[in-house]
């Protein structure tokens, strides 16, 4: 079994255009997290190790850290897609990423509905004054 690691890849990069970066990163992301479920589904441990370590490696050179999701729970199913891919657990790699292909299908849930935020308190409280448009 390989063993997935990050210790020489670069830390960072500078770039002029920080929009133009983030676009190419998107760009050349996509394809990349395709492979590793194409890879994870096919039961290929190898290869999909191989397709992790180029994320980081894609994460490390473009927005400069080794995980390349900027949403903290992207972030976390991607790295329990590494833990998993490294203890050999290709089942529980499988899981994380549809854990991760899940995030991108859905829209994160709301705390408050939409009417709950712009109603005023008042309103709530039944004070007779209809807030209907």
């Amino acid at each position: 079994m390989s063993t997935i690691s990050s210790a020489n890849l670069p830390l960072s990069t500078t770039s002029p255009n920080p929009v133009t970066n983030l676009q190419t990163y998107y760009k050349e992301r996509r394809p990349e997290i395709k492979q590793l479920g194409e890879d994870l589904k096919a039961g290929n441990l190898a290869a999909a190790q191989q397709d992790y370590n180029n994320l980081v490696a894609l994460g490390n050179k473009l927005v400069g850290k080794a995980n390349p999701f900027l949403r903290s729970d992207r972030g976390a199913d991607f790295a329990a897609i590494g833990s998993a891919l490294q203890s050999g657990d290709i089942a529980g790699a499988q899981q994380a990423f549809a854990t991760l292909e899940g995030t991108f299908l859905h829209k994160p849930a709301s705390t408050a509905s939409p009417a709950a935020a712009t109603v005023p308190a008042a309103s709530k409280a039944g004070s007779g004054v209809s807030v209907i448009a």
